[in-house]
């Protein structure tokens, strides 16, 4: 059997066409589950975090009002008075329970103190004109009743900033970002 007689009849044999095309066409389509499967993980653990610290906005912003200035009064008082340290723990709390992902020490900032030992008077009773493009500590009091220059009114604020790591399900998956995820609330409380 002569050479163009094996070539014509092998351009006429479909039957091994369909195997040939899925050979092609399965490292395409494999590829595309997992940047979907990996990129469905990541919005998921983005989403997570941004309601965590929506959770945590929330609490602020109904109980914000209730904390007391005089955080010494408060152990003999009762009912005992929610300090700027206790609100601070219940949000913290509010944020961690809000998501079943595991998130990395949120930290809480009433006015420019994030911890107990920051929390003076004098930063409770300063009104702030919160400035989101500066670091929550390094905001700058300013006088209670004046306008801020965006026209708004100072006045006391907390920032709940959360933290979560991601990682690929595939880790040679380069399209997913990989590292640390981050979402942050500004919340004017009075």
């Amino acid at each position: 059997m002569s050479w163009r007689l094996l070539l014509r009849r092998a351009s006429h044999d479909k039957r091994a066409v369909a195997a040939l095309e899925v050979a092609l066409m399965a490292p395409v389509l494999t590829a595309i589950l997992i940047f979907t499967v990996d990129f469905g993980l990541f919005l998921y653990a983005k989403l997570q975090l941004s309601n965590a610290v929506t959770a945590g906005a929330v609490y602020a912003l109904a109980n914000g009002q209730s904390i007391s200035a005089n955080s010494a009064g408060c152990a003999t008082a009762t009912p005992p008075c929610l300090t700027v340290s206790s609100f601070r723990a219940s949000v913290v709390t509010a944020v961690q329970n809000a998501t079943s992902i595991t998130i990395i020490a949120p930290s809480i900032y009433y006015n420019t103190s994030d911890a107990a030992g920051t929390d003076t008077d004098a930063v409770f009773n300063s009104c702030y004109c919160p400035d989101s493009t500066q670091p929550a500590a390094s905001q700058t009091a300013v006088t209670c009743g004046t306008a801020c220059t965006d026209t708004t009114q100072p006045g006391s604020f907390v920032v709940i900033r959360a933290s979560s790591s991601f990682r690929p399900m595939f880790p040679g998956d380069a399209w997913v970002p990989t590292g640390g995820l981050s979402a942050a609330a500004w919340v004017r409380v009075q």
